[in-house]
C-alpha cells in the first residue's frame, strides 16, 4: 500500500464520490478507480462499494479510513518536522578549527561555499584540544583538528582522496644564532626563550613533552591562540617557536628561518571529528560528506 493510495482512499470516503474526490485531488477519475482496485487487490479485501453515485466503506474500509487518517496526519507532521530541519533551509554552520590548521582545509571549504552559496560557514578558532572538547560537549557538531585525538567519544573522518597533515619545525628570526643549522634537536633549544601556541593547541603539549623527555622545562616567554600574533613576537623578541612548516608560504617575505626537527615527531594528521552516536544536522552532514569525499580542484 502506498501513501498516495491511502490519501486517495481517504478523500473518496470523505466526499463519498469519485468525481468530487478526483477534483479535490487534481487527478482523473480513472486514476482513482485504478488505484482503488490495486489497493483492494493488495490488501486482499473489498474496501468500498458503490450505490448509484455514492461510494461507501465496507467494515474493512471503515477500519482503514479511521486508522488511515491518523497515519496520514502523522506523516504530514513528520514531513513538516523534517522540512523545518532541511539542509537547504538551515544555511548556517559553525565549524571548530584553529588558525594553524584551518588553512589546510580552506580550499575544500571554499569549494563547498561555491557549490552551496546560500550556506554561511563560520570557523570558530580554538586549539585542537579545546575543539575536541567542544564537539564532545555538543557545543559544536564538527571540528577540524590535528592529532593526537584525546577524546574517546569522537568519530574520526579522513578525506578519502587527500592526506592532510603538518610537520613541526623550529621557527626563529633569520639572524638567530641557530638559524643556519640544517636541523635541530629539542635538546639544542634548552637555553632558548620560546614563543608558543596556547595550551589548547597540540604544539604546546609537544613542546612540553619533548622538553621533559630531554630533561628541561622550556622557558615560554609568550603564548597566543593566533599564529600571526605569535610570529610577530618571535620577530620582535628573537624567540624560537615550534610551528607547522606549512605556514611558511604565508610568511615568505618575513625575515624568518624554518629549521627541521631531528626528534622523532610524526607529521600531525588533520582530520574532521564529530561526536560518536550523535546524529548530525542535515547541514553538518552535507558539509562533512563534502570535506571527506571531495577532491581539491586543480590539486
Amino acid at each position: 500500500m502506498e501513501f498516495r493510495q491511502l490519501r486517495y482512499f481517504i478523500e473518496i470516503m470523505k466526499t463519498q464520490n469519485y468525481s468530487h474526490a478526483a477534483k479535490n485531488l487534481f487527478v482523473t477519475q480513472p486514476t482513482l478507480s485504478w488505484n482503488m482496485n490495486k489497493l483492494q487487490e493488495e490488501l486482499g479485501s473489498k474496501l468500498i462499494y458503490q450505490v448509484g453515485n455514492k461510494v461507501m466503506p465496507t467494515t474493512a474500509g471503515n477500519i482503514l479510513f479511521e486508522k488511515g487518517q491518523k497515519i496520514i496526519e502523522n506523516l504530514d507532521e513528520l514531513t513538516e518536522l523534517i522540512g523545518d530541519d532541511h539542509t537547504y533551509r538551515k544555511k548556517e554552520l559553525t565549524i571548530g578549527s584553529n588558525s594553524v590548521i584551518s588553512p589546510v582545509y580552506m580550499p575544500l571549504i571554499q569549494q563547498f561555499m561555491s557549490i552551496y552559496p546560500n550556506f554561511s560557514i563560520t570557523i570558530e578558532e580554538n586549539g585542537s584540544i579545546k575543539t575536541q572538547k567542544k564537539v564532545v560537549n555538543e557545543e559544536l557538531e564538527i571540528g577540524i583538528v590535528s592529532f593526537p585525538i584525546l577524546e574517546p567519544d569522537l568519530e574520526i573522518e579522513r578525506n578519502t582522496i587527500h592526506t592532510f597533515n603538518y610537520d613541526a619545525y623550529v621557527l626563529m628570526r633569520e639572524d638567530h644564532p641557530l638559524a643556519k643549522e640544517k636541523a635541530l634537536w629539542i635538546k639544542d633549544l634548552k637555553e632558548e626563550s620560546f614563543g608558543s601556541m596556547s595550551k589548547d593547541y597540540v604544539l604546546w603539549h609537544v613542546l612540553k613533552n619533548k622538553s621533559r623527555e630531554n630533561g628541561f622545562r622550556p622557558d615560554i616567554d609568550f603564548m597566543s591562540n593566533n599564529h600571526e600574533v605569535l610570529i610577530q613576537h618571535v620577530l620582535k623578541k628573537n624567540l624560537v617557536a615550534i610551528m607547522p612548516v606549512q605556514l611558511k608560504s604565508l610568511y615568505k617575505d618575513a625575515p624568518l628561518a624554518w629549521v627541521p626537527l631531528s626528534d622523532k615527531i610524526k607529521p600531525f594528521d588533520i582530520v574532521v571529528v564529530h561526536k560518536k552516536d550523535k546524529p548530525l544536522s542535515p547541514a553538518a552532514a552535507l558539509c562533512l560528506e563534502f570535506l571527506t569525499n571531495q577532491e581539491i580542484a586543480n590539486h
